[in-house]
């Protein structure tokens, strides 16, 4: 019945047969179907992905990230995607019960750290005592999360901070323009949620990781 219905819609209107085609780029080949009904961010194939926008991950995935070291505040999905990818993950955590979880799904060249305080949690960047090319900023106390990715940011390196259009989001924005770097937002879908926010890319020019950008591959694009 369903199949019928879409023909039908398609024959009668043509517009909304156009609307019928983007639920179904949304639904099926972005995955978002998939996510919703798992909970979880995956993929339309079920291959983990951040929890960011769709079209930060697509901008992401121009890149090769096979000789970067990634740190992250907050845990997830988002670790397997950046270990399939990158030469290392340490990731902060400071859930108990998801710090479990994660815990156990890790794969040999990630590190996942539980902390539950404030400064444990923002401390443990500068603690790992060297620099990253990827520093991703998705958990708590962002502010200072931030300040610390600032210090240790590998020249050429980006900062990624997720759901930059909140207020508090927006300040950490604020603060690491006003330190020289250009911001890049990418808002839209993505994954499980049903409404748009915006991740944001924060990099100095020139940025040593353009070297190694393939350029946008859009998912359900018209191609070459």
């Amino acid at each position: 019945m369903f199949n019928i219905a879409s023909r039908l819609i398609g024959k009668f209107s043509p517009n909304l047969g156009l609307m019928k085609h983007n639920f179904f780029l949304l639904a099926f080949d972005f995955g978002q179907w998939r996510s919703v009904k798992e909970r979880m961010a995956v993929d339309t194939n079920g291959t983990p992905i951040p929890w960011y926008t769709y079209p930060a991950i697509e901008y992401l995935n121009s890149f090769d990230f096979k000789d970067c070291d990634v740190f992250e505040f907050g845990s997830g999905n988002s670790s397997l995607y950046w270990a399939a990818r990158a030469r290392s993950v340490c990731s902060v955590e400071d859930n108990q019960e998801w710090f479990q979880v994660v815990s156990q799904r890790k794969l040999d060249n990630q590190t996942i750290i539980h902390r539950a305080d404030e400064i444990g949690y923002v401390k443990s960047l500068p603690e790992q005592g060297k620099r990253f090319e990827i520093i991703v900023v998705d958990g708590n106390w962002r502010k200072g999360c931030v300040v610390e990715a600032m210090h240790c940011l590998k020249d050429g390196g980006m900062i990624v901070l997720d759901n930059a259009d909140r207020m508090i989001e927006k300040d950490c924005g604020k603060l690491l323009r006003e330190q020289g770097f250009i911001q890049m937002d990418f808002s839209g879908f993505g994954p499980i949620n049903g409404y748009c926010w915006s991740t944001s890319i924060f990099m100095k020019a020139p940025t040593l990781l353009q070297r190694n950008f393939a350029g946008p591959t859009p998912i359900g694009g018209l191609g070459n």
